[in-house]
């Protein structure tokens, strides 16, 4: 008699997801360009003699202002030229600039390092103001008080007199602003009133009026005034922002930046308003009457 064959059991296949200790090559990259990018390559890899030959990499865009010019696929292609597989970006520090990417499908492959600014940047920036009262106190009785009472408290201003660095972080808790230099990329300039930077702005992240927890609108007369260059990576006032590529896609501020004569962004209905002020004079009039 012929024996019947074995009983097969059916099986399904078994996937599981690790993480690696792979180790990727990242290109420095400063304006984002396949040319910039070509010629790095040129000159480091193909130097190389084949060591990276069908190496994965990754470029870093910490440097780079303007995301929205980006050309991923673009720089594929110049990477495949090379022998390279270019698989995403790193040095993304802060969500909006990884938004920017990831709405265009460009893949953020960061290192640890990028990632823990990125989650300090994420924490909540808490503003205290102290008000210091004289004991006893007499008060009249009858005592008669309108509401809303306001009360003026004079605002104090941090001068900061030097260059602000790449990524570095300057806050101006309870005060206004003033800084003497120019401000790094991916910088991030955070003031509980006004920001006054007398210099250039390349891909920083300015921050006025900012509140001091979820239940504060904000200093709403807050201006963010920028004598040179004005190209911030995002710009807010009382929590009311806009980034890079909102700004690129503003017609109205592209004229004033080609004037050359300075900025100011005000609030104004919730909407950011952009001027630029063609004499000193009215320039500080203009300045200090929405101090007071």
């Amino acid at each position: 008699m012929t024996s019947a064959p074995p009983e097969l059991k059916a099986t399904s296949p078994v996937g599981d997801i690790s993480y690696t200790g792979f180790s990727i090559p990242a290109i420095q990259i400063q304006e984002g360009t396949a040319e910039e990018l070509e010629h790095i390559l040129s000159q480091k890899i193909d130097q190389a003699h084949g060591a990276y030959k069908n190496s994965p990499v990754v470029v870093n865009v910490e440097n780079v202002s303007n995301l929205n010019a980006f050309d991923f696929l673009r720089l594929q292609e110049v990477c495949r030229q090379h022998g390279l597989f270019l698989i995403g970006v790193t040095g993304v520090v802060n969500d909006d600039r990884a938004d920017a990417l990831l709405r265009r499908h460009i893949p953020v492959v960061n290192s640890k390092r990028y990632e823990r600014i990125r989650h300090e940047n994420r924490k909540p920036k808490i503003v205290t103001q102290f008000l210091e009262l004289k004991v006893p106190v007499h008060i009249p009785v009858p005592y008669e008080v309108k509401v809303p009472y306001e009360v003026k408290v004079p605002v104090p201003l941090k001068i900061v007199r030097r260059n602000i660095r790449s990524g570095e972080t300057v806050n101006g808790q309870n005060c206004s602003l003033a800084i003497y230099g120019s401000i790094g990329p991916h910088a991030r300039i955070i003031a509980s009133q006004h920001v006054f930077i007398f210099g250039s702005v390349n891909g920083a992240d300015l921050f006025a009026g900012a509140p001091m927890d979820n239940n504060d609108p904000g200093f709403t007369e807050a201006i963010i005034h920028v004598s040179g260059d004005f190209s911030p990576g995002v710009i807010a006032i009382a929590g009311n922002y806009r980034t890079a590529e909102d700004l690129d896609n503003d017609p109205m501020l592209e004229q004033l930046r080609r004037q050359k004569d300075g900025i100011v962004v005000t609030l104004e209905q919730n909407n950011l308003q952009y001027h630029i002020l063609s004499n000193v004079a009215t320039q500080h009039g203009a300045i200090f009457n929405r101090m007071r």
